[in-house]
């Protein structure tokens, strides 16, 4: 066997040297944008917290940049085909079908508060005997209801 049909880890292909340091380079780049950006949330979460609605649409905004610049960068989407749209539009479909779906199971359910005014103290459960005609499991149901 000859010496050029020889494989050896020196003849696979390889990125040189400067391409490996473009792309630190890049990442270091992302990664210092990311760094300033999670600042940026910071101080607009602090200067907009009286502001509800602004405040979630700013962060939702910043937010959706950061991820975007993981998923193209760090993900190496960026240098995927167009088939990963195929792939992301049915997923963010299905993800606001899901968010709308439970929307009303989140937000109208009834809340646990007592109505103000209504100041009844709790029974401690050391104080409650049970009759002789109450099983464990009644006993213990009358407690939790």
């Amino acid at each position: 066997m000859s010496d050029s049909h020889a494989v050896t880890a020196d003849s696979a292909p390889h990125e040189s040297a400067e391409e490996h340091e473009s792309h630190v380079g890049t990442y270091i780049k992302v990664f210092i944008a990311l760094a300033v950006l999670t600042a940026v949330e910071y101080f607009y979460a602090s200067i907009f917290k009286d502001s509800f609605g602004v405040l979630i649409l700013g962060l939702m905004v910043l937010a959706l940049v950061k991820a975007g610049m993981v998923g193209l960068y760090f993900m190496h989407l960026k240098f995927e085909g167009r088939w990963v749209y195929g792939m992301l539009v049915p997923a963010c479909c299905l993800a606001i079908i899901l968010i709308l779906a439970l929307y009303p199971d989140v937000t109208l359910h009834p809340g646990t508060d007592a109505p103000e005014g209504s100041e009844e103290e709790p029974v401690a459960a050391s104080t409650v005997e049970p009759t002789r005609s109450q099983s464990r499991l009644e006993f213990s149901l009358d407690l939790v209801g």
